[in-house]
């Protein structure tokens, strides 16, 4: 059977991705592990909320997953704080956190500093410091924690179902999730499995795969305290998660050095560099504008290249309402880059999205769009 060539969406499952050696994934001491990353969160707020008739006040970057701030809500008041991917810090002026407050920590594509937060924690004890390493779940920030809580949602890097993880750099007592585990897993499992035979070239239809993410992920978002399915839990400390995050570093690498020569107006990466110990999350694009961004997005789909946006903002009414946040939400791009790809995958990636630039039609449609 011819393989199909396919760059992005959801992952499939295989085992290869299983570790031919034990104790490739660096876990905390001592954690609890969840279905998803929100009912971490709502896990936490159980713990720490001893006062059920008020919310407590949950402050977020202004550039964050407003679908992931939505669901939060139910549980937080939220508030807002300056922390964009294209600054190197944050901007505590407008962080306004007192005591008892939580202040969720992200570390935006994995290229974020962990320095700084340390330095206002400790000017800042009294305020509950949650760290978000979904981005980049097993780098050194993460694994030398000194946060009151941190977390990372796994499967945003990781081929499992579902899970998300919590520990706490200061040994704090942890949430737990309850005994049900959630139908969304194995849906998701089956539409992974169902999506390798499709790639191998079986007679699977795409169709009954992304039916089943769909409502797989409609399963996950109604998620409040479910614990982590048996398949992710029991098949995590055997995933090969070094292997993964040196291609995934490998392939990112490989994205700046074909790219960074060009000297192209239309669009740049995000970043050119990054921490020793850390490994970005995919290869992350700011486009001119919306128009560019749009039309390259499409074009990339019609070659069976699917790239999300990391992430719409306003989103179902959601919105931070920072206005350079939102500016940037319409024109970041993630180019999947992660460790399904080897090197040639990256320059065929590249390939296309300078074919899109050099493309008469595309070009006349970006310019007539952005006048």
């Amino acid at each position: 059977m011819k393989q199909l060539w396919e760059v992005g969406s959801e992952f499939d499952w295989s085992n290869d991705f299983i570790s031919p050696v034990r104790g490739t994934a660096n876990l905390p001491s001592n954690y609890e592990l969840f279905s998803t990353g929100c009912a971490s969160l709502f896990g936490l707020e159980k713990i720490l909320n001893h006062k059920p008739d008020r919310k407590l006040k949950l402050h977020l970057p202004c550039f964050f997953c407003m679908e992931a701030a939505s669901k939060l809500k139910k549980a937080f008041d939220i508030c807002w704080y300056r922390d964009l991917p294209n600054q190197k810090y944050p901007d505590f002026e407008t962080l306004k956190a007192c005591s008892g407050d939580l202040v969720l920590v992200v570390n935006l594509f994995g290229v974020k500093s962990a320095q700084v937060w340390q330095d206002w924690s400790k000017a800042n004890r009294e305020v509950i410091l949650v760290e978000d390493h979904s981005h980049d779940p097993f780098s050194t920030w993460s694994l030398q924690s000194q946060a009151d809580y941190a977390m990372a949602s796994l499967r945003k890097t990781l081929p499992i179902p579902d899970g998300a993880i919590i520990w706490s750099g200061k040994n704090l007592s942890l949430p737990k999730a309850s005994e049900s585990e959630s139908d969304g897993a194995y849906k998701r499992l089956s539409a992974m499995l169902l999506k390798r035979a499709y790639l191998n070239g079986g007679n699977v239809s795409k169709d009954t795969y992304r039916q089943l993410e769909v409502e797989s992920q409609d399963s996950l978002d109604k998620i409040e305290n479910d614990k982590v399915s048996a398949f992710s839990e029991n098949v995590l400390s055997s995933l090969d998660i070094k292997e993964f995050r040196r291609r995934r570093e490998a392939n990112i690498e490989h994205f700046l050095h074909l790219t960074l020569s060009e000297q192209e107006e239309n669009w740049q990466p995000l970043f050119y560099s990054w921490e020793d110990g850390s490994v970005p999350f995919n290869s992350i694009i700011i486009c001119r504008n919306r128009e560019i961004r749009d039309c390259l997005r499409k074009y990339l789909i019609s070659k069976n290249i699917f790239p999300p946006i990391h992430w719409p903002q306003p989103h179902n009414g959601m919105t931070s309402d920072d206005l350079e946040a939102i500016d940037l939400s319409n024109r970041i791009l993630t180019i999947p880059t992660d460790q399904r790809y080897c090197l040639d995958d990256v320059s065929r990636v590249v390939n296309i999205i300078k074919e899109f630039f050099t493309t008469r039609e595309m070009n006349s449609s970006i310019y007539a769009n952005s006048q």
